[in-house]
């Protein structure tokens, strides 16, 4: 299929490192890669004729390279901002943004195509060394971007400089009024809404001082242009992985800064906005845990517990409350301040999944008494209660 696309995400490496035996043994048939200081994973680059070559799709995963393959003329094309590197496979010699330089040839094997290290750090306008005692090649990236897609749309976020890109008309232009310098490092999710639209989330979850900290910055895009944004950021206890949903349903396209929640639809258009101190009677901000069609789950961070919005009714719900057992909500009713404590953090409300009506829960027992600590199931029907 001709202009077949493929999102092989953030790119690393396609040129050809040239290693220089250092012992009389036969070198490994594949190494390692050291980018910007730290290991990636082992076997990541392969050899072949004394060259270093690494799978297109991976180098798109470090590097940030939005890639292209026509399958009729062999010809990969690798793109982020600054750098667009074209080669055809099988053959030698490379274009760095039209100009013609030298290259070992770029070859498929399995399935993927692999592509010469020496030529992508070259692109890059960087250098790629060997370290004969770990067998590593040793490479640096100052730009450090990531890239994704969705739904035909793309977009770049360079960690160095805090600048974001869009792909408009076939070229990597930058989004003014976008900025994510405050995080040195993070993730990147696109999710493209139709029509040219899309929203883009960076974020980073990290442990600091004795807290865990969310931080992390949307923007809604449509025509290449900025049409909303909203940032984030927690600083507490509370750890997505370990509190957070265990799976999440069918969930609506939004923005939130913790008092607000925005949804937006098909082509980026707002549907509906909530304010969530109002609704919830509670003191924000709030970590939004899910949103649907039907409910929002949400927790104060003052109380992290859960609260469920029913957006049918304009009903709010503290979970915890609606426990069958009276000694448990009367021991939660004690406690509910204590932020502070891993283990009761732990032993609160856990969003399990939603089966039909019925959103199940998992919870430990705080009240005392000999079922002190153990797990319970437990399961609320929207609309009707328990």
């Amino acid at each position: 299929m001709k202009h077949k696309w493929s999102k092989w995400a953030a790119g690393l490496l396609a040129g050809s490192l040239l290693i220089s035996p250092v012992s009389h043994a036969a070198p490994p048939e594949n190494v390692s890669l050291e980018l910007n200081g730290s290991a990636v994973q082992s076997g990541e680059l392969e050899l072949r004729g004394g060259h270093a070559y690494m799978p297109a799709r991976k180098a798109s995963e470090l590097l940030g390279f939005f890639s292209r393959y026509d399958d009729s003329s062999h010809k990969l094309t690798l793109m982020r901002p600054g750098v667009k590197l074209e080669m055809k496979v099988g053959s030698e010699g490379a274009e760095i943004d039209g100009r013609r330089i030298k290259s070992e040839a770029a070859y498929a094997e399995d399935g993927q195509i692999y592509v010469p290290l020496r030529t992508l750090s070259t692109a890059l306008k960087t250098k790629t060394n060997w370290n004969p005692r770990t067998s590593s090649a040793v490479m640096e990236d100052p730009e450090r971007y990531r890239m994704d897609s969705s739904g035909g749309e793309t977009a770049w976020v360079s960690f160095a400089t805090g600048e974001v890109y869009s792909l408009e008309q076939g070229t990597p232009r930058k989004l003014q009024g976008a900025d994510v310098s405050e995080l040195p490092w993070g993730t990147m999710d696109v999710r493209g809404l139709g029509d040219r639209a899309y929203l883009l989330t960076v974020e980073r979850e990290y442990g600091a001082s004795m807290q865990n900290v969310h931080n992390r910055f949307q923007f809604l895009v449509h025509d290449g242009a900025l049409s909303g944004q909203a940032h984030y950021r927690y600083s507490g206890m509370y750890v997505t992985g370990e509190q957070g949903p265990s799976e999440l349903p069918a969930q609506r396209a939004y923005l939130s800064d913790g008092r607000t929640v925005q949804v937006v639809g098909m082509g980026g258009k707002p549907t509906a906005e909530y304010d969530l101190e109002p609704l919830t009677g509670q003191k924000g901000p709030f970590i939004v845990e899910s949103v649907t069609a039907d409910y929002l789950l949400v927790r104060a961070f003052d109380t992290l517990q859960l609260t469920l919005i029913d957006l049918n009714d304009g009903r709010s719900t503290l979970l915890y409350r609606q426990l069958p057992d009276a000694a448990e909500v009367r021991a939660w009713d004690e406690v509910t301040q204590d932020v502070g404590e891993s283990m009761l953090l732990d032993a609160r409300l856990r969003f399990v999944k939603q089966e039909g009506d019925r959103l199940l829960f998992r919870y430990k027992r705080i009240a005392p008494g000999e079922a002190n600590g153990r797990e319970e199931s437990w399961s609320f029907a929207l609309n009707k209660g328990l």
